[in-house]
């Protein structure tokens, strides 16, 4: 159980790191999209951007239970 608890939380924190990143790529073609005139585009991706925050925020608070 403890070698698929440390797998767990070493899967975790690869999807944080990994969906930062997705985050960061969403900003920066949000940005080429706005000056673009891809406004509708722009704004989407943002959102996207934004909901990556989130979800960063339950991945970490679902790694902080594994220890619990």
């Amino acid at each position: 159980m403890e070698k698929e608890k440390a797998k767990l939380k070493a899967l975790i924190k690869h999807w944080i790191e990994h969906t930062r990143e997705h985050g960061k790529n969403f900003k920066k073609w949000s940005e080429k999209a706005d000056e673009m005139k891809m406004v509708k585009t722009s704004e989407y991706l943002l959102k996207a951007a934004e909901a990556t925050e989130k979800t960063i925020e339950y991945l970490e608070k679902a790694c902080r239970e594994v220890d619990a």
